[in-house]
């Protein structure tokens, strides 16, 4: 049956993971914050019905949410450097590191616009009609109205 779990194990190995503790957590709170920024501005043409713009976000949403996130690293880190070397751009000494945070970035942001998306659209409508009825822009109607309450 085998021999029974033994917890020193996992001491020892988390002894020796504790260095990169911190390029991880490099790595987690980056990505979290450009793929926040990366979901606002994907999931901006959706809500407001850009025709061009809403079909690439659609399809960059399909992608990133359709594909492994380790099929992606691959595709970022050999296939990226190949497409730039035809418009004479050599990144082949930028480090792995910035190669990893955008991979996960853009993977987390396809998330986050989905999210972003459906917590904006679950505010009722009669409320941003109300902003409007009082004299808001669009702007004040969003940030004043619409985005507290996607928020929470």
């Amino acid at each position: 049956m085998g021999e029974p779990f033994d917890i020193s194990y996992v001491f020892e190995y988390l002894i020796k993971l504790l260095p990169t503790l911190r390029i991880t957590l490099l790595i987690v709170a980056s990505s979290i914050l450009l793929g926040i920024v990366v979901g606002f501005l994907v999931a901006l043409p959706r809500l407001y019905r850009i025709p061009v713009l809403q079909r690439f976000s659609q399809v960059y949403i399909s992608f990133f949410r359709g594909t492994p996130v380790l099929i992606q690293l691959f595709l970022f880190y050999y296939g990226l450097p190949e497409i730039l070397k035809l418009i004479d751009l050599d990144v082949s000494r930028v480090p792995v590191l910035y190669f990893v945070i955008l991979t996960y970035s853009l993977h987390g942001g396809a998330y986050m616009a989905e999210a972003i998306r459906g917590a904006v659209t679950a505010v009722d409508r009669g409320q941003v009609e109300a902003a409007y009825s009082v004299g808001m822009t669009g702007y004040q109607a969003f940030s004043r109205i619409m985005l507290p309450q996607a928020l929470a």
